[in-house]
Parts: structure tokens; C-alpha cells; sequence
């Protein structure tokens, strides 16, 4: 279908003021684009001055994911913005999938004319797309994904200015998202290397010990070698949840879903770390809704997020303490709380909680590799669902996730 480039080439020229305002303005937006190195407020950054350069209602960003190679929407402008469910947005039959494809800008003044489906824009049903003006975001001739802007202002047309502002927008955008995600991935790099030191420090002195000592008793020699395998278990134990959580972020993982009873779960995770609370003097309960509905998800995965957050609530908890799992529902959804009465989180940390590599402190030092709380919430949201936390110093916390019947 050809595009519906109404009135793009007979434009009144700007005066020289406006020409040069609009340049000082693109200089400023590409200082705080580059100013950028987290790729969240990076996105919300781009589609804020996509809407307010072209003028017109809404602006998305759609990105390329590295992995898998699939299209996703990840960030749209407005107060209206509720958080948006990772979906794929399919290639044949969508707008940007056809931008991406082709590598050029496309325009269209009347979607409800247009033959192809709008599948980008359907998971916002507080907002009816009118018109689009898209372009690629490209770095060095490799496509990152779509920039795009719906609905010009007074239901006027989009004009050649307006390409030209958002190609130089999405051309600045697009240096600065690889930016992003260079900084990510060596920051990831570099937090991981650190968290391996440790272990493969002590293993190395352990063996290089054991190795220069021919007369070691076996007594000695035994405490060696569970010191070797202690580390070494670790070693292997963090490596995986990172290659885990990779695979989750970047979707990767298929979950296997079946009917579900969480319920059954929670006793099993109960009962798995039973000894481990002994150990720390620490009580655990679980308290379940009578006929508790099931749900569908991947049990293996759930059990995952259950033991994770019983394991910080045991080894967070004070002696004497308990953990407390509370479970309830209605024919929607199921709610799955895990309470405990230990140190508390500090405010300025309930943000940060869930993000990889960080690791509350607990009398001046960090504990575990911070990679928990982080797996759990990707594999709850990759069910549908959401997790949060609420918390007091000295008091407790309580980490609660809420799935979808039919996630």
C-alpha cells in the first residue's frame, strides 16, 4: 500500500529564527540523550520529545531484542501510560514491523483506511491511533527498532518538518540506546567478574595449600577439599542464575504451564527449608484460602520464586522469628504474601530491591550475589503478574506477588 505522504513537499519555509531555535534545541536534546546511560529513562526521554517536536498526542518506542531477534514496545509518552506486558509485536501485518523491513519512514493520515492491522497500538485501549508518522531507529545501517508518533494535534497532517525532526531525533536516540546498552552489559560484565573473585579466589588458595603440603593429615585434607566444594557449588550456583536471568530477560525461556496448585507449592517449599529455619530458631506457617483456585503456570518456576523469597525471609530474620506465607484469591487471581519479622528494609532500598546485582546491607555487609529478588520478578511478570514489597526497619517485610488465573 503506498504511503499517504499528504502535503510533505509543499511546506512554507522557516525563518531564520525558527531555524536556529530548533537547531539549539536539537543540540540540547542530544546532550541530555547522550547525558543518558540507563536505558529505561533513556526511552522515556525519547518518546517525551518525539510528541513535544512533532506536536502531536502519543509517541512509542518499539526496540529489536537482542536475543531473540523479536519486536517489542517498550515505552509510550502520556500521563495515561499504565506499565506495559512485555509482548511480541508481530513482524507481517504491523506498521513498525513494515519500517523495520523496509528501513524507511512511513506515514499514514487515516489508519481506519489503511489494510494493515495496527497490532502495536492494541495493547493501549485508552487511546485511539488516528494517524502515524514512524521512522527506523538505525545505528551505523543496523535497525534497533521504530520511533513513532500517533495522532497530530488539531487532526492536521504531518508534514516534511515533521520527518525531518524525527529522523534527527531517531538518529540521535538510536546512538544513544546502544550507548545504553554497551554500559549495561559491560556494567553486568564487570558486577559479575566481582561476585566470581571471591569464590575462585578461595578455591585456588584452598588447592595451593593442600597442593604444597605433601603431609596434610586427612583430617586437613577433608576440610580442604569441603572448602574447595563449598566455594565451587556457589561458583557453579551463582553462574547459573546469571545465564538464568539473561535468558529471562531477553525471553528466551518458554514456560511450561500446566495446572498449578500453589498451595501444594508452598507446602513444598515449606517443608524444603524447614531445617534451614531450625537452624536460625526461625517459625514457618502458611495460611491458605479454602479451595484456593489453580492456576496456569510453570510449576518448576513458581517453586523457583517461592523458595527465593522464603530463603531471604529466613536468612534476613532474626533468631526466634518467624516467616509467615499467606495465600489467597478470588476467580481472577491469586495472591502469594511471604512475611517475616527480621531487619527491615531501608527506604531509599525498597526501589532498588528488585534489580540485579543489588544486595541489601545487613550490619555494614553485603550478602549473596543480589540475583534472587531479580529472577523472581522476570519469572512473575513473564506469568502476567506483578511483585512488590513493603517493609519497615527493625519490623519485617513483606514480599507479595499476585498471578493471573490464566497467566
Amino acid at each position: 500500500m503506498p504511503l499517504m505522504l499528504k502535503d510533505l513537499t509543499h511546506n512554507h519555509p522557516l525563518s531564520a529564527e525558527i531555524q536556529v531555535a530548533r537547531l539549539e534545541m536539537m543540540l540540547e536534546v542530544s546532550r541530555k540523550l547522550h547525558a543518558t546511560l540507563e536505558l529505561a529513562p533513556l526511552l522515556r526521554f525519547v518518546v517525551e520529545e518525539a510528541v513535544e517536536l512533532t506536536d502531536t498526542e502519543v509517541a512509542a518506542v518499539l526496540l529489536l531484542d537482542k536475543g531473540s531477534g523479536e519486536l517489542y514496545l517498550e515505552a509510550v509518552s502520556g500521563e495515561l501510560v499504565r506499565p506495559l506486558e512485555r509482548r511480541t509485536i508481530p513482524f507481517e501485518g504491523s506498521l513498525a514491523g513494515w519500517i523495520v523491513r523496509t528501513g524507511e519512514f512511513l506515514v499514514v493520515d487515516n489508519l481506519r483506511e489503511d489494510g494493515r492491522s495496527f497490532s502495536e497500538i492494541d495493547q493501549l485501549p485508552w487511546f485511539e491511533a488516528c494517524s502515524i508518522l514512524g521512522v527506523p531507529l538505525k545505528f551505523k545501517e543496523k535497525t534497533l527498532g521504530v520511533l513513532e508518533v500517533y495522532n497530530k494535534h488539531h487532526r492536521a497532517g504531518f508534514t516534511g518538518d515533521d520527518i525531518r525532526l524525527l529522523h534527527t531525533l531517531a538518529g540521535q536516540a538510536a546512538v544513544a540506546i546502544q550507548n545504553a546498552r554497551m554500559f549495561e552489559q559491560s556494567d553486568e560484565v564487570a558486577k559479575l567478574a566481582q561476585e566470581l573473585h571471591s569464590p575462585v579466589s578461595s578455591i585456588i588458595d584452598f588447592s595451593q595449600f593442600m597442593l604444597a603440603n605433601s603431609n596434610v593429615n586427612t583430617e586437613n585434607w577433608r576440610v580442604g577439599l569441603e572448602s574447595v566444594n563449598r566455594e565451587a557449588v556457589y561458583l557453579v550456583h551463582m553462574v547459573n542464575n546469571f545465564l538464568d536471568l539473561s535468558r529471562l530477560e531477553t525471553g528466551r525461556v518458554q514456560l511450561q504451564k500446566e495446572k498449578v496448585d500453589l498451595h501444594l507449592l508452598a507446602q513444598e517449599v515449606l517443608e524444603c527449608r524447614q531445617s534451614q529455619a531450625l537452624q536460625k530458631n526461625v517459625t514457618l506457617s502458611l495460611k491458605a484460602k479454602e479451595n484456593l483456585p489453580l492456576i496456569q503456570g510453570d510449576a518448576k518456576r513458581l517453586h523457583q520464586v517461592m523458595m527465593s523469597l522464603v530463603d531471604n525471609a529466613i536468612k534476613y530474620n532474626r533468631p526466634g522469628g518467624s516467616v509467615n506465607v499467606t495465600l489467597s484469591g478470588n476467580q481472577l487471581r491469586v495472591q502469594v504474601a511471604v512475611a517475616d519479622t527480621g531487619v527491615g528494609i531501608a527506604p531509599g532500598d525498597l526501589e532498588l530491591i528488585f534489580k540485579k546485582f543489588y544486595r541489601v546491607q545487613e550490619n555494614g555487609t553485603e550478602n549473596g550475589a543480589g540475583l534472587g529478588l531479580a529472577i523472581a520478578k522476570q519469572i512473575v511478570e513473564a506469568h502476567g503478574g506483578d511483585i512488590w514489597v513493603q517493609s519497615e526497619l527493625g519490623v519485617g517485610s513483606r514480599f507479595t506477588f499476585s498471578l493471573p488465573l490464566n497467566g
